[in-house]
């Protein structure tokens, strides 16, 4: 057990959006998703699938602070 009294806190943000290919099934966010096609179907087999459905991000029941001191996950209902 650690001695912090965790006085250095960051609130977590919840789950986004997410996109998943069509075609091979990846999981990705907006975010992460920087040229507008699949990057895992263009480095398996070279081309470029734009076709993603969205996966809706789930409700959060509690709400997830990180100590900036340690590190330590904290949830609060």
């Amino acid at each position: 057990m650690t001695s912090c009294r965790h006085m250095n806190l960051v609130l977590l943000s919840g789950e986004k959006a997410k996109l998943r290919c069509r075609h091979c099934h990846l999981v990705i966010t907006p975010d992460e998703l920087e040229s507008g096609y699949c990057p895992e179907c263009y480095e398996a087999c070279g081309k470029k699938h734009t076709d993603f459905e969205e996966i809706e991000a789930q409700e959060q029941v509690k709400t997830r602070y990180r100590c900036e001191d340690c590190g330590a996950l904290i949830e609060v209902e």
